[in-house]
């Protein structure tokens, strides 16, 4: 390396004096603790977005379903905490305390509230984009007899209780207000080293985000208009407008005058009326004046507007990755393309259990660090590289199932050899047992017992290793 290039690296590498001080925004427009700017239609953020997210959640059966079953995927999640680093005491003991406190790996748990009994509304925030819990803490003894500070539970603060966010500088979050819901309890500002801040696809410092039915909105409101318009068209069908037919070449075929043919023109309307109030069930003609009703077929009502509906329906799936349900609705799609929707489906359940994980773990922070927030509590200042990860698992595929097919194949290409403990794995997988000592056997053996093939690659690899040997 030349001197020239070893001076511009070294400029470049070693920095004598860092610039610590922020230059720039975050580019939200948050005023008087209301986030604005990043949603154009009123009717969609703050206490507006609340109601209309519950109502969609409460009435349409397509959004329910497909929140439902992502929901219920999520809650089937298994959680641990695992060391900061491993076979290092102090971390295994950080992870010990961990698992204690929220009932993982074994322990019965410290808190009121199971995790995920307390995960049922935490998943929330999905929908809507944001939900916080507050911290409650209690103080006890752990199983080996010393008095610790627990986490009780995430106490649960409804969206619609929300007032605005805390912040000095309009920027970085330090707490939330609610608003009072009941005069008898005035509630207090919610610090945010307090909370455990829960929010979808944030940028900058919208703590809102953007919830996973705000690409559904449209859709739903399309459908619900569609839907009345269609109730009204049945209605119709199912009462038609009666119309009063007057035969004037009869009334003067009888002689009548006007005002006697005024007269059966007005006996005749309130026929009718007392007819649609369900006060009279018959009419009674008069060869001057006779009945007929005005509706159209009720195809008119019912093709069009269910075709929107189904569309509707179809963009909802779409936008919560929910499609393949629809596959056994319809005379088009394969179980390979149902299970390419389902694995996408799974992907974005485990980034949305990474997203709550890591809210839990890391440093304390404003809004996330809860368990770095006990371990300071519990064993003071500690290096954040101990702490202990919350991790996750059962939402992956099962890789095993996936690949039995192809282990015949592997083992007589001679790309994978049986062995017992290729055995013992899928023996605990399928929950089999253990393998006997007399059903033990060598990788020849077992190679041998898998086919003329098998057997043939079993005797060159034994001529193989004699010649080697």
């Amino acid at each position: 390396m030349s001197h020239k290039e070893h001076e511009t690296d070294k400029a470049y590498i070693k920095a004598p004096r860092p610039r610590f001080v922020s230059k720039g925004i975050s580019g939200t427009s948050l005023s008087g603790g209301v986030i604005s700017g990043k949603e154009r239609n009123p009717q969609l953020y703050g206490r507006a977005w609340v109601d209309a997210c519950e109502e969609m959640l409460r009435t349409d059966p397509v959004v329910m379903r497909s929140w439902s079953m992502l929901k219920g995927t999520l809650l089937s999640a298994s959680w641990y905490f695992e060391p900061g680093i491993k076979n290092n005491p102090a971390s295994e003991e950080y992870a010990r305390y961990a698992n204690e406190a929220f009932g993982f790996d074994g322990y019965s748990g410290q808190m009121s509230k199971s995790f995920e009994e307390q995960l049922s509304y935490l998943w929330d925030f999905i929908p809507l984009g944001y939900r916080y819990a507050e911290e409650i803490y209690r103080v006890g003894l752990d199983s080996e007899g010393r008095q610790r500070i627990w986490l009780d539970h995430f106490a649960d603060r409804e969206p619609s209780a929300h007032l605005k966010w805390l912040s000095r500088d309009n920027e970085h979050l330090d707490g939330v207000m609610q608003q009072s819901i009941n005069i008898k309890h005035q509630p207090e500002p919610i610090p945010s080293n307090k909370l455990l801040l829960l929010t979808l696809n944030q940028t900058g410092s919208n703590f809102e985000g953007v919830g996973l039915m705000r690409a559904c909105y449209f859709w739903w409101r399309q459908k619900q208009r569609t839907a009345n318009l269609m109730s009204i068209g049945v209605d119709r069908w199912a009462v038609p407008t009666p119309k009063v037919v007057i035969d004037r070449a009869e009334a003067d075929a009888q002689g009548l005058s006007q005002a006697d043919l005024s007269e059966i023109i007005d006996e005749a309307e309130q026929q009718v009326a007392a007819f649609l109030s369900a006060e009279q069930s018959y009419l009674v003609e008069s060869p001057v004046v006779k009945f007929e009703s005005y509706s159209e077929s009720p195809t008119l009502y019912s093709q069009g507007p269910i075709g929107v509906i189904q569309l509707a329906n179809q963009e909802i799936s779409q936008a919560t990755l929910t499609q393949f349900i629809n596959l056994g609705t319809t005379d088009t799609g394969s179980r390979a393309v149902g299970e390419v929707h389902e694995n996408v489906f799974r992907r974005s359940c485990i980034n949305l259990c990474d997203r709550l994980a890591s809210q839990i773990s890391g440093r304390a922070r404003a809004g996330g660090g809860t368990m770095a927030r006990l371990i300071r509590f519990n064993y003071g200042a500690v290096d954040p590289s101990l702490l202990p990860r919350l991790r996750h698992e059962n939402l992956d595929s099962d890789e095993l199932a996936e690949s039995m097919g192809q282990l015949a194949p592997l083992v007589q290409s001679g790309l994978l050899t049986p062995t017992d403990e290729i055995e013992r794995s899928i023996r605990a997988r399928i929950g089999a047992g253990d393998l006997p000592e007399e059903a033990q056997r060598s990788a020849f053996e077992r190679a041998a017992s898998g086919g003329p093939s098998a057997a043939a690659l079993a005797e060159r690899l034994i001529q193989r290793r004699k010649r080697n040997g």
